[in-house]
C-alpha cells in the first residue's frame, strides 16, 4: 500500500511539473509550431517540459518575456499561423529563407509591438494584406523573394515609423502609391524585380530620410524626376532595367550624397551631363545600355571617389578623356560598344588600382599604351574589335595576375608576349584576327589554368605543341588560318575537357590520330584546308557530343566509317574535296539533327542511300555532287521538307527525277546537271523558277517549253513481238521501194 501511495505521489509531482512548464508564451509558441513542418528537427529543443521557452532554438527573451523569434534558414515549410501575435512582447519575427507557403494573414497586424517582420525568401502567395500596413510600430518590413502579387496598397502611408521596406523579387504590379510620401522616416526602399508600372513619383522626394531607392527591373517609365535632388541623404539610386526615357537631368549634380548611380538598361538619350563631375562621393556609375550620344565629359575626372565606371553599349563619340586618369581608386572602366575614336590615352597607365579595362568594339586607333603593362592589379583587359596596331606591350602579364586578355580583331603585329601567364592565373586568351607572327611562347604551353586559347587568323608558325596536352582545363583551342605545320600529335587525345578544336587553313599533314576518339566532350572539330591524308578514324564515332565536324579540303582516302552515324548530335558534316571512296553509309540517316551535309568532290560510288531521306532537320544544303554515284534518285529525298539547296550534279545518276523533289517548297537551288537522267522534269513551281543549266548534261531529260528537249528513246523490251517488228521493217522497205521507183520514173521522163 505504501509503494502504491509513493507511485501516485510521483505521478502527481510529474503532472504538476508538466503543468508548471507550460507557461502562456510557451503554449502560444507550441501552437504556432503546429502549422510548421520541420523535417530537420531544428525545433527539437522546443520542449513542453521546460519551464520557459527562452532557451529554445530561435527564441530570445528579455526579462523572461519572449521578444524575438528568429527561425532563419531552418528548412521549415507549412503555413504561417497568426497565433504568434498573441505574444504580448514580441518585437521581432524572422522566418526568412524557408519554404513557408500560403497567404500572409491580416491578423499579423495584431502584433501590436512588432517592429521587425522578415518573411523574405519563402513561398508566400497572396495579395499584400492592407491591414498589415496598419501596424503603426513597424520599422522593418521584409517580404522579398516570394510570390506576392497585386498592387502596393495606399495604406502603406500609415506605417509612419517604417524605416526599411524590402519587397523585391515578387509579382507586384501597378503604380507606386502616392501615400508613400508620408513615410518621413523611411531610409530604404528595395522594390526591384517586380512589375511596377507608371512614373517614378516626384512625391518620393518627400521621404526626407531616404538613403537607398531601389526600383530596378520593373516597368517604370517617363523621366527621372529632378525633385529627387531634395533627398540630401540619398546615397544609392538604383533604377536599372526599366523604360525610363529623356535625358539624364543636369540636376543630377545636386545629388551630392550619391555613392551609386545605376541607370543602365533604360532608354535615356542625350549626352552624359558634365554635372556628374560634381558627385565627389560617387563610387559606382552605371549608365550602360542606353541610347546616349555625345562625348564622355572630361569632368568625370573630378569624381575622385569613383571605383567603377561603366558607360558601355551606347552611342558615345569623341575621344576617351585623359582626365579619367585622375581617379586614383578606379578599378573598373567599361567603355565598350560605343563609337569612340582616337587613341587610348597613355595616362590610363597611371590608374594604379585598375583591375578591369574594356574598350572593345569602338574605332580606336594607335598602339596599346605601354603603361598598361605596369598595372600591378590588372586582371581583365579587353580591346577587341578596334583598329589598334603595333606590338602588344612585351611585359603584359609580367606584373599582374592577368586572367583575361582579349585584343582580337585589330591590326596588331609582332610576337605573342612571353610572360602572359607568369603568375599562372590566365584563363582566357584571345589574340585572333591580327597579324601576329612567330611561335607560341613556352609560357603559354605550360599555362595550366588556361580554359580558352584563341590564336586563329594570324601568321603564327611552328608545330602543334605537344605540351598543350597537359592543359587539362583547356576547353577551346583555336589555331585556324595560320602557318602551323607538322603532324597532329596523338597526345591531343589527352585534352579530355576540350570542346572546340579548330585547326583549319594550316599546313598540317599526316593522319588524324585515332586518339581523337578519347575526347568525348568535343563539340566542334575542324581540320579543313590542310594536307591531311589517310583514312578517317572510326574512333571519331566516340565523340558523341560533336555538333560540327569539318574534314573538307584534305586528301583523305578510303571509306567513310559507319561509326560517323553514331554522332547523333551532329548539325554540320563537311567531307567535301577529299578522295573518299566506297558507298555513302546508310548510317548517316541516324543524324537526325543534321542541318548541312557537304560530301561533294570525292570518289563515292554506288547508289544514294534512301536513308538520307530520314534527315528531316536538313535545311542548309545536301551536296553530294562531283562523285561517281549511280542508280536512281531516291524519292525519299522528297521528305526533306526544310531543305533549301540540293546538289546531285556531276555523278552517274539514271532514271527520272522524282516528283516528290519538285514538291519541296523550301528548295531554292537544285542542281542535277551532268548525269544520265531521263524523262520529263516535274512541272512544279519549284522547278519552274530554276534556270535550265541546273538540268544540262542529261541527254534524255526534257523540260516543258524547252527547245532543246532530248526525249528518251524507248528502251529495249524483252516482251517485244519479233513478228510485229518484222512487219514494221517490211512496211519501211515497201515505202522505200515506192520512193525509189518514183524517183527513177521522173528521171526517165526528164531525159
Amino acid at each position: 500500500m505504501a509503494n502504491h501511495f509513493q507511485y501516485l505521489l510521483l505521478v502527481l509531482c510529474w503532472y504538476l511539473v508538466f503543468v508548471a512548464s507550460l507557461n502562456e508564451e510557451g503554449k502560444l509558441i507550441l501552437e504556432f509550431r503546429t502549422s510548421l513542418i520541420d523535417p530537420g528537427n531544428n525545433l527539437g529543443s522546443w520542449n513542453a517540459m521546460d519551464l520557459t521557452p527562452c532557451n529554445w532554438n530561435g527564441i530570445s527573451c528579455n526579462d523572461s518575456k519572449v521578444t524575438s523569434i528568429n527561425l532563419h534558414g531552418l528548412n521549415l515549410s507549412g503555413t504561417l499561423s497568426p497565433s504568434i501575435c498573441q505574444l504580448p512582447h514580441l518585437k521581432s519575427l524572422n522566418l526568412s529563407k524557408n519554404f513557408i507557403s500560403g497567404p500572409i494573414s491580416e491578423n499579423l497586424a495584431n502584433c501590436r509591438y512588432l517592429k521587425d517582420l522578415d518573411l523574405c525568401t519563402n513561398r508566400f502567395h497572396d495579395l499584400l494584406p492592407s491591414k498589415l500596413f496598419q501596424s503603426a510600430p513597424l520599422k522593418v518590413l521584409y517580404l522579398c523573394e516570394n510570390y506576392i502579387y497585386g498592387e502596393i496598397p495606399d495604406e502603406i502611408g500609415s506605417l509612419t515609423s517604417l524605416e526599411e521596406l524590402v519587397i523585391y523579387s515578387n509579382n507586384l504590379t501597378g503604380p507606386i502609391p502616392r501615400s508613400i510620401s508620408k513615410l518621413k522616416r523611411l531610409q530604404l526602399i528595395r522594390a526591384g524585380h517586380n512589375f511596377l508600372s507608371g512614373p517614378i513619383l516626384p512625391e518620393i522626394s518627400e521621404c526626407e530620410s531616404l538613403e537607398l531607392l531601389g526600383l530596378a527591373q520593373n516597368r517604370l517609365e517617363g523621366l527621372l524626376p529632378v525633385q529627387l535632388q531634395k533627398l540630401k541623404h540619398l546615397n544609392n539610386l538604383i533604377l536599372w532595367q526599366n523604360f525610363l526615357t529623356g535625358e539624364i537631368p543636369l540636376e543630377i549634380g545636386n545629388f551630392t550624397s550619391l555613392e551609386m548611380l545605376a541607370l543602365h538598361d533604360n532608354a535615356f538619350t542625350g549626352s552624359p551631363p558634365k554635372e556628374l563631375g560634381r558627385l565627389k562621393k560617387l563610387k559606382k556609375l552605371y549608365i550602360y545600355t542606353n541610347q546616349l550620344n555625345g562625348t564622355i565629359p572630361s569632368e568625370l575626372g573630378n569624381c575622385t571617389s569613383a571605383v567603377e565606371i561603366d558607360l558601355s553599349e551606347n552611342g558615345l563619340t569623341g575621344v576617351i578623356p585623359k582626365e579619367l586618369s585622375h581617379l586614383p581608386n578606379l578599378r573598373l572602366l567599361h567603355l565598350f560598344e560605343n563609337l569612340l575614336l582616337g587613341s587610348i590615352p597613355e595616362e590610363l597607365g597611371q590608374l594604379k588600382q585598375l583591375r578591369n579595362l574594356d574598350l572593345s568594339i569602338n574605332h580606336l586607333t594607335g598602339t596599346i599604351p605601354l603603361g598598361l603593362q605596369s598595372l600591378t592589379f590588372l586582371e581583365d583587359l579587353q580591346l577587341f574589335y578596334n583598329h589598334l596596331e603595333g606590338d602588344i606591350p612585351p611585359l603584359i602579364g609580367a606584373n599582374s595576375n592577368l586572367r583575361i586578355l582579349d585584343i582580337s580583331a585589330n591590326n596588331l603585329s609582332g610576337h605573342i608576349p612571353p610572360q602572359l601567364c607568369k603568375f599562372q592565373k590566365l584563363i582566357f586568351l584571345s589574340l585572333g584576327s591580327n597579324r601576329l607572327s612567330g611561335n607560341i611562347p613556352d609560357g603559354l604551353k605550360t599555362c595550366k589554368p588556361l580554359i580558352q586559347l584563341m590564336l586563329g587568323d594570324n601568321q603564327l608558325m611552328g608545330s602543334l605543341p605537344v605540351e598543350l596536352s597537359k592543359l587539362q582545363n583547356l576547353s577551346v583551342l583555336e589555331l585556324y588560318q595560320n602557318q602551323f605545320s607538322g603532324l597532329i600529335p596523338l597526345e591531343v587525345g589527352k585534352l579530355m575537357n576540350l570542346k572546340r578544336l579548330l585547326l583549319s587553313n594550316n599546313y598540317f599533314f599526316g593522319h588524324i590520330p585515332p586518339e581523337i576518339g578519347q575526347m568525348e566532350g568535343l563539340v566542334a572539330f575542324n581540320v579543313s584546308s590542310n594536307r591531311l591524308s589517310g583514312s578517317i578514324p572510326r574512333e571519331l564515332g566516340n565523340c558523341i557530343k560533336l555538333q560540327r565536324l569539318d574534314l573538307s579540303r584534305n586528301s583523305f582516302t578510303g571509306n567513310l566509317p559507319e561509326e560517323i552515324g553514331k554522332l547523333v548530335n551532329l548539325e554540320l558534316l563537311k567531307l567535301s574535296d577529299n578522295r573518299l571512296s566506297g558507298p555513302i553509309p546508310g548510317s548517316l540517316g541516324s543524324l537526325s539533327r543534321l542541318t548541312e551535309l557537304q560530301m561533294g568532290g570525292n570518289l563515292f560510288n554506288g547508289s544514294i542511300p534512301l536513308e538520307l531521306g530520314y534527315l528531316s532537320a536538313l535545311q542548309i544544303s545536301l551536296n553530294i555532287s562531283h562523285n561517281a554515284l549511280s542508280g536512281t534518285i531516291p524519292g525519299d529525298l522528297g521528305n526533306l521538307q526544310m531543305l533549301e539547296s540540293m546538289y546531285l550534279n556531276d555523278n552517274r545518276l539514271v532514271g527520272e527525277i522524282p516528283t516528290s523533289i519538285g514538291d519541296l517548297s523550301s528548295l531554292n537551288a537544285c542542281n542535277l546537271s551532268n548525269n544520265n537522267l531521263v524523262g520529263m522534269v516535274p512541272n512544279t513551281p519549284v522547278f519552274q523558277r530554276m534556270d535550265s543549266n541546273n538540268f544540262d548534261g542529261n541527254n534524255g531529260l526534257c523540260r516543258v517549253g524547252s527547245y532543246h528537249c532530248h526525249p528518251s528513246s524507248t528502251p529495249y523490251s524483252p516482251n517485244t513481238s519479233w513478228i510485229k517488228e518484222g512487219s514494221s521493217r517490211e512496211k519501211i522497205l515497201s515505202i522505200t521501194s515506192v520512193v525509189v521507183g518514183l524517183v527513177s520514173l521522173m528521171f526517165i521522163v526528164g531525159v
